[in-house]
């Protein structure tokens, strides 16, 4: 079966394409049956012999998608039987909000919130640090009053080895 298709040619980063007729079997860059035209991608420039696409149309070739939207979109009237696939992309995502929750580390742990200001953020980071603080002086009071006792005892002890003796 013959194919409509384009064929690519010119430099790297600079494509150009032939709009050739060719065997689908056969690779892109192939021999094929016949020139129809050209496209350039940069310039959106599409240069085509309609009058050799309608007798290749009516013996039955048939274009590739990419062609079809292209000779649509030139005002070139395609036979009924032609399909065309409209592919449709997802919306891409806004790049504000794929960065907000690598930046709020709150979020991961459940207690984040949005639209904070920056301070408001930073406080419980804060908190923690005087949360810190107010065990480690816990922390020297006990250990003072455990000295003490001890120091009690010791004191207690002694007054009964004195009464003893």
């Amino acid at each position: 079966m013959l194919k409509i298709r384009l064929a690519r040619t010119g430099k790297k980063k600079q494509a150009h394409y032939r709009v050739v007729v060719a065997d689908q079997r056969k690779a892109v860059q192939a021999k094929f049956v016949e020139i129809l035209g050209w496209f350039n991608p940069h310039t959106k420039e599409l240069n085509i012999d309609k009058a050799k696409v309608e007798g290749w149309l009516s013996k039955g070739a048939n274009p590739s998608n990419t062609l079809a939207i292209l000779l649509e979109k030139n005002g070139f009237k395609l036979p009924p039987w032609v399909e065309i696939e409209k592919k449709s992309k997802p919306p891409k995502a806004k790049k504000k909000e794929a960065k907000a929750p690598a930046t709020k580390p709150e979020e991961k742990a459940g207690e984040g919130e949005e639209g904070k200001p920056a301070e408001e953020i930073e406080k419980p980071a804060e908190e923690a640090k005087e949360e810190a603080k107010a065990e480690e002086t816990e922390k020297s009071e006990v250990t003072e009053s455990v000295s003490a006792e001890a120091s009690t005892d010791k004191e207690a002890e002694e007054k009964d080895e004195k009464e003893e003796k």
